[in-house]
């Protein structure tokens, strides 16, 4: 599971297809064109290939990465931590 947070505070969270053992990271990408910032939140390992795939394929969505926040079991994520992340990166900014 991988998970974005924007400074707009919409959320957004995507599943790996059942049929495919590979993730789509273009689909994901093409969501996030509007927002100035966002937070990932997933997987560790899944968070670092997402990383380096957008640092080869879109730099300009790159950018907008303000914190990753890892979790090592990917079926569940840490909505307190998440909330703090939140908290610390979009207050002030229409939180």
């Amino acid at each position: 599971m991988i998970q974005f947070e924007s400074d707009q505070m919409e959320s957004r969270t995507w599943e790996k297809s059942v049929d495919s053992d590979v993730w789509d990271f273009e689909d994901i990408t093409k969501t996030l064109q509007a927002p100035t910032e966002v937070i990932l939140v997933g997987e560790s390992d899944l968070n670092t290939q997402y990383r380096r795939w957008l640092a080869n394929h879109d730099r300009n969505v790159a950018k907008k990465l303000i914190a990753v926040i890892g979790n090592n079991n990917e079926n569940k994520i840490n909505q307190d931590l998440v909330s703090h992340f939140k908290e610390k990166y979009f207050r002030g900014r229409g939180f």
